[in-house]
């Protein structure tokens, strides 16, 4: 009898740049799923549906980059909080033949919070509890992702202020960002009532009644190094450019005293727009005479390092893009091949054990049962030593 395969993969495009495949088919082997296989397929916003209606009952699901994690949504059915709340995925389950006309055949799934989370909570540790304030480097749909991870690492830490280091709006006052992570946590808020809230004490709030846990810092401009000049062909003649002046030549300081002074900063930005921000930290660092920074995660992962881990490294704690991409894709496999390792009659599968399933109002809700941690540990390890080698 011939063994049936099951099939998986990384949507996008361009996609031909994805680890994706390299990390979830180190998993499946790991697993013992001879009979899985992931791939990565060029596919545009426009063609996703098509994509999806053509899939047969050997998918189990997809991983789904920028802009097809918004346009998904669409077409499935939001199967936990940050996928709901925020309105984006980057996971679809499918736990019987993938239906655009019954969205309940696609559930899904947000594992870009909890990859953001765990990466900072594999590097940091226990200094984690003590992080009081955090910065993020941009506005968009990944920075949305990470405010989600600040929200869920100040349900265990100190954490009670973030900046938000971005471009300004089209009317030239506010900080893009700024409002809508005050809402992201307001919302929390009102969904957890008893949740712990990114606030400063009682008595400080008291006295200051309109307080924001979100406040916006403007990108500065580093005249000559302006983003449009901060190509992969340029970056040469940056490196070697007389940095002496650099302070001088930033629009404002502001954005490098937060960086400076933050327990946690998250840089979003695509490759290399903030290596001018970078070479600016290098050189107030030198100033100030300061000998030590807190921890970076920069989503970015090529180049490796990027020019601000490179900075980061000589002061703190630098964490590269694919620790991100490692924990959230773990996440990915725990999800797509849930269903089948649990099929069996088998119930002692030494990949489960006895936890009771997660419960929902949504029929659609994914039922987790959780992987052992010697296990969780082993498929990690397989995963992040495939990684390092495609690196």
């Amino acid at each position: 009898m011939v063994e049936k395969c099951y099939n998986c993969a990384v949507l996008g495009n361009p996609i031909s740049h994805s680890l994706s495949p390299v990390l979830h088919n180190a998993a499946y082997k790991a697993l013992g799923l001879n009979n899985w296989h992931y791939s990565k397929e060029k596919v545009s916003e426009e063609d996703l549906k098509d994509f999806i209606a053509n899939l047969d009952d050997s998918w189990k699901g997809l991983s789904l980059t920028m802009p097809l994690k918004k346009t998904i949504m669409s077409l499935g059915v939001a199967c936990d909080y940050w996928a709901k709340t925020l309105g984006v995925a980057n996971t679809a389950v499918f736990s019987k033949k993938p239906c655009i006309e019954n969205p309940e055949t696609i559930e899904l799934c947000n594992t870009d919070v909890n990859g953001i989370v765990m990466a900072l909570v594999r590097a940091l540790k226990s200094k984690i509890l003590n992080a009081k304030s955090a910065v993020i480097i941009g506005s968009g749909n990944t920075a949305s992702s990470a405010m989600a991870a600040l929200i869920e690492i100040a349900q265990g830490s100190k954490l009670s202020k973030v900046s938000v280091v971005a471009r300004l709006q089209s009317d030239g006052k506010t900080v893009k960002g700024v409002s809508r992570f005050n809402d992201l946590v307001d919302k929390h808020n009102s969904d957890f009532p008893n949740s712990r809230r990114i606030e400063p004490s009682n008595l400080y709030l008291k006295n200051k009644r309109d307080y924001k846990p979100v406040c916006g810092i403007e990108f500065p401009a580093i005249e000559p190094l302006q983003p449009r000049d901060l190509q992969i062909d340029n970056l040469q003649s940056i490196e070697k450019c007389d940095k002496s002046h650099i302070l001088e030549s930033i629009s404002s300081l502001d954005a490098i005293e937060a960086i400076a002074n933050a327990d946690i900063v998250i840089s979003t930005v695509p490759a290399h727009v903030a290596d001018g921000l970078a070479l600016a930290l290098c050189e107030y660092c030198k100033e100030k005479s300061i000998k030590h920074l807190g921890a970076l995660l920069d989503v970015v992962y090529s180049p490796r390092p990027s020019q601000m881990l490179k900075v980061w490294r000589k002061y703190g704690i630098g964490i590269g893009g694919e620790e991100m991409l490692l924990y959230q894709a773990l996440d990915q496999v725990k999800l797509m091949t849930f269903e089948y390792r649990h099929s069996s009659d088998d119930s002692s599968d030494d990949l489960s054990d006895d936890s009771s399933d997660d419960s929902s109002d949504d029929s659609c809700i994914i039922k987790h049962k959780s992987i052992k941690a010697t296990d969780y540990d082993y498929i990690r390890s397989c995963m992040e030593k495939a990684l390092q080698e495609a690196l």
